[in-house]
């Protein structure tokens, strides 16, 4: 039972940093020391014209916490936590985040190409008060492409 306090209040602190934070700045510590080291810090970039997309997150095992954020032109900011997990070369999780106002819950995707992580796509339905992909099977990794950034 205090494992699941203890996770609790750290998805309440990572929950609390993520919608402080700004989209703008990666502030998570690179600590991957080798290839084998299971537990470590990502951190992914996209900026294109006045479009940005950040990632920071850690990484232990295949499990995945961190924050996620979405700065696109003409379009309300969003800035979040993420909590998911690795499927081979395939990040899929919960993304939480607050949008004029409210907090939502979406599911996101990414896969892992070389030292880019691109976005999928696909249809989407509402389940228990999230947003998730009707088909997981059915992604179209055609979205914005993220490139590793150096962890600040």
């Amino acid at each position: 039972m205090s494992q699941l306090k203890t996770f609790a209040a750290m998805a309440v602190a990572i929950f609390m940093a993520a919608c402080n934070s700004n989209p703008t700045q990666n502030t998570a510590l690179d600590t991957k020391r080798s290839d084998e080291d299971s537990t470590f810090n990502i951190c992914y970039s996209s900026i294109v014209k006045k479009d940005t997309v950040l990632l920071n997150a850690h990484m232990s095992g295949d499990s995945v916490t961190g924050s996620l954020g979405y700065k696109l032109y003409e379009k309300d900011q969003n800035n979040g936590s993420i909590l998911g997990k690795m499927y081979g070369d395939t990040l899929r999780g919960m993304y939480t985040f607050m949008s004029e106002g409210k907090e939502s819950v979406r599911e996101v995707a990414f896969i892992k190409k070389d030292s880019l992580l691109v976005e999928g796509y696909g249809a989407l339905e509402e389940k228990n008060g999230k947003t998730v992909f009707k088909d997981p099977q059915q992604l179209k990794f055609d979205g914005i492409v993220l490139a590793k950034a150096p962890c600040k």
